[in-house]
């Protein structure tokens, strides 16, 4: 892991409004041993990014990549936006209809 990595999940962990405590408890592993992986002195492993990054509902990229959170908000939301278009269009026709029936619903429950 590099400095960006430990720095981003200490900093977005802070953003999320979430303890060293209560994050530990949600990723299973000590408060020392996350106090050691944002300190950059414990490698984390590519399921701990994973869990991480669904933990702070953050994508990935934004703690490996510091060119990617260098990028603008357009940015960083169309990235994420044509890798959602990207798995949709592999859909089959079926399964499309049925996924814009769900977005549509959940649309409606909002308004």
């Amino acid at each position: 892991m590099n400095r960006f990595t430990a720095n981003q999940l200490k900093v977005i962990r802070e953003e999320r409004g979430f303890s060293q405590s209560e994050a530990a408890k949600y990723m299973h592993i000590s408060d020392r041993t996350l106090r050691a992986i944002e300190a950059n002195e414990r490698q984390v492993t590519s399921d701990e990014i994973i869990q991480f990054s669904r933990i702070y509902q953050v994508d990935v990229r934004e703690l490996l990549l510091e060119e990617y959170v260098e990028q603008s908000e357009e940015q960083i939301l169309f990235n994420r936006y044509i890798s959602l278009y990207r798995i949709f269009d592999q859909l089959g026709d079926k399964d499309k209809e049925d996924v814009v029936w769900v977005l549509k619903q959940r649309i409606a429950g909002l308004i």
